[in-house]
């Protein structure tokens, strides 16, 4: 019987030999050394949940993967994500793309938490017990921790602005926290050992990082410069026909190539809501955008993080990704009743950007 045994199980390691060496001769290459080109049109389709996967396929595909990771990220659309947690205390996020496809990461063990947001493809958390805040990066896992807050109490996750920012004036990463309608900006400069501040004669509305630089906007609609070098302080910028009225609540939205605010107003029938500004640097003025807004999609969420994208970049370029974004997340508060103009503004409770996600990329531990 032993024998037997043996024999059979000859017999199929022998067959299988038999049916790899045909599989060979058939001239049928593995998937690992799939044509770079036609690997590259693969991915390019997929799903930012799909392109985890695929970038665990194989080492060659994982190569591949990271090489033209910033590619791919940054022609991908926006993503919704979710903070939730379990019986078990535990924090989980969970990302859904447009295909309704989802990509869900363990955050931490311990419930009480909160969450304030992203800053360069990070979720901020806040311990409620410790104090301390944490950056984690829901798609690479790495994280930035941050020592105990003395200053910290409490708040909405819609009253706290967190922003992650490299400052080429002091060559360092800065994690600057502001409170809305609080005269105080609180920063930890990685390399020192606490925390700092400043301090304003306004209440501060909204902080801003913006080609290396920080800017907030204040209570009486005038807009400043942060400078931590070489002593810190809130430098004020004139600023022309800045139209005090029309914004009842300022905030800046996030846009690679230029900055601008919004009117995130939420009062009822206010004809200047989600009225949006740019800064023409050249001239120090603001331009309003009233005949060229048709070209951008705006992204708002309740987290103080608000994205413009040019409806001619690729994240949107595609009439099948625009059709899921309006079925899922227009914002009917705004529509246009004449619709004299296209539909522009999408609301959802916090999104994700994933050309964000490498734009700091495995810094070391603060």
């Amino acid at each position: 019987m032993a024998k037997t045994r043996s024999m059979t199980r000859n017999h199929i390691h022998d067959s299988s030999r038999k049916r790899f060496k045909t599989h060979d001769n058939a001239d049928v290459a593995p998937w690992s050394i799939l044509n770079n080109d036609v690997l590259l049109l693969v991915m390019m389709q997929l799903g930012v949940v799909d392109f985890l996967s695929f970038s665990r396929v194989c080492k060659s595909w994982r190569s591949f993967a990271l090489s033209n990771r910033n590619n791919f990220m940054s022609s991908r659309p926006p993503m919704f994500i979710s903070i939730s947690h379990d019986a078990n205390n535990k924090n989980y996020c969970t990302m859904r793309d447009l295909e309704q496809k989802k990509f869900k990461t363990i955050l931490s063990n311990s419930a009480h938490v909160t969450c304030y947001g992203l800053t360069c493809g990070y979720l901020i958390i806040f311990g409620n017990e410790r104090h301390d805040f944490w950056l984690v990066n829901p798609i690479t896992r790495h994280e930035l921790h941050f020592p105990r807050s003395p200053f910290y109490t409490l708040s909405h996750p819609s009253i706290v602005k967190g922003i992650l920012v490299f400052l080429p004036s002091i060559s360092r990463w800065a994690f600057v926290i502001s409170y809305r309608f609080t005269t105080k900006i609180s920063y930890f400069i990685k390399g020192n050992r606490g925390w700092n501040h400043v301090s304003s004669t306004l209440p501060i509305l909204d902080l801003h990082a913006f080609k290396g630089k920080i800017y907030t906007i204040h209570a009486d609609c005038c807009l400043c410069e942060m400078r931590l070098n070489p002593k810190p302080k809130l430098k004020l910028l004139e600023t022309k026909n800045f139209q005090k009225p029309d914004l009842k609540r300022p905030e800046f939205v996030t846009s690679g190539e230029k900055l601008y605010i919004m009117n995130r107003s939420n009062l009822f029938g206010d004809p200047n809501a989600n009225k949006v500004l740019e800064l023409d640097f050249g001239e120090m003025k603001w331009v309003s955008l009233e005949k060229t807004i048709e070209e951008y999609a705006f992204f708002l969420s309740n987290f103080n993080y608000s994205a413009a994208i040019k409806k001619e970049s690729s994240a949107w370029a595609d009439p099948r990704t625009q059709s899921k974004i309006r079925d899922y997340f227009l914002d009917e508060r705004y529509l246009d009743p004449d619709k004299t103009r296209p539909d522009m503004f999408f609301y959802a409770r916090m999104w994700y950007f994933s050309h964000d996600c490498f734009s700091v990329d495995l810094i070391d531990e603060c």
